[in-house]
């Protein structure tokens, strides 16, 4: 299994059509959300936030191609008025926090996949100076963050959109060992 990090105007073709088919089955099929017609390519998903300078982080094998993923980008307040937790003093939020979002991991390939794809994003977050990573999590994803003691805080509806079963949470980059 090999983490691959690259920004989607990177991506060759043949990975970010994998790529789109992977969140299709996982998010459209899987969870059932819905693609708007202006964005959609049969057995595709992709969205607004497709940009050219996001980064992916996609878990990839020879045997099972995408077994996971994770889009960073830099998070706009949908709120201009409200300043990102911890970051009063800050002129731009987004040079202090990442979202991260179409957070997946095939856990019958792998049932540390998940925490190896959020180490990645940490570590890589760090590394750019980032403070903090704002994403949507599930149930299963609090259970993990308990189980292995990743710190997280949850975080006021309305910070990033999520869909009905998820909610927000903010992950600061130092985290205990």
């Amino acid at each position: 299994m090999k983490i691959i990090q690259t920004k989607l105007k990177d991506m060759p073709s043949s990975l970010l059509a994998e790529l789109g088919s992977y969140r299709y089955s996982v998010f459209a099929r899987g969870e059932g959300w819905s693609i708007p017609s202006r964005l959609s390519t049969p057995g595709q998903e992709y969205d607004r936030f497709d940009r050219s300078d996001v980064i992916w982080l996609i878990a990839w094998t020879a045997q099972f191609g995408i077994c996971g993923c994770a889009r960073l980008m830099a998070w706009q307040d949908p709120d201009s008025n409200r300043s990102a937790a911890g970051a009063e003093n800050s002129n731009n939020e987004s040079d202090i926090v990442w979202e991260m979002s179409r957070f997946s991991a095939r856990l019958e390939i792998d049932a540390e996949l998940p925490l190896n794809i959020l180490w990645h994003a940490v570590q890589l977050a760090g590394q750019s100076g980032i403070q903090y990573l704002y994403s949507a999590a599930t149930p299963m994803l609090e259970q993990m963050f308990e189980q292995h003691q990743v710190n997280y805080d949850p975080l006021t509806p309305g910070i990033i959109q999520s869909e009905d079963n998820l909610f927000a949470v903010k992950i600061p980059i130092a985290q205990p060992n």
